[in-house]
């Protein structure tokens, strides 16, 4: 019995040490805040909303229970929007650098729009209110 024991605290140690819950949370929530900030700041260009993104999880970042964002997760998000037509790219020059700025198209928005009515319902369902009451 002992070790069975042993095997389950193993294995949340193991979700706790490497956090992968979390890590799940923000890979599933990404798309939505990346696209959420285009609207709101765009146009605005990758680096920017790198540090955007980050301002989300800046706790547990500092915590350094999760890593900043960095362009190799981001990029192929914004390219895989710009497929879809969720959000449309022009290069500008600042400061003697090209810069590829980001802005939300009507279809972006339809698609963010879609996905707050459905986190909103989700969130104001009461067994998830009861959840987070309790966990207080």
């Amino acid at each position: 019995m002992e070790d069975s024991v042993s095997d389950i605290q193993k294995n949340y140690v193991d979700v706790i040490t490497n956090n992968s819950v979390i890590k799940h949370y923000v890979k599933g929530m990404s798309r939505f805040l990346i696209l959420w900030i285009i609207e709101y700041k765009g146009p605005i260009h990758g680096y920017a909303i790198l540090k955007e993104l980050d301002k989300f999880f800046s706790i547990l970042i500092e915590e350094e229970s999760l890593k900043k964002s960095s362009p190799s997760n981001i990029y192929p998000i914004l390219n895989k929007m710009e497929e879809l037509n969720f959000i449309e790219s022009e290069c500008k020059v600042k400061n003697n650098k090209k810069l590829k700025y980001f802005k939300i198209t009507d279809e972006g928005s339809y698609v963010l729009n879609y996905m707050w009515s459905r986190f909103d319902i989700i969130h104001n369902n009461p067994q998830w209110k009861l959840l987070f009451e309790t966990m207080k």
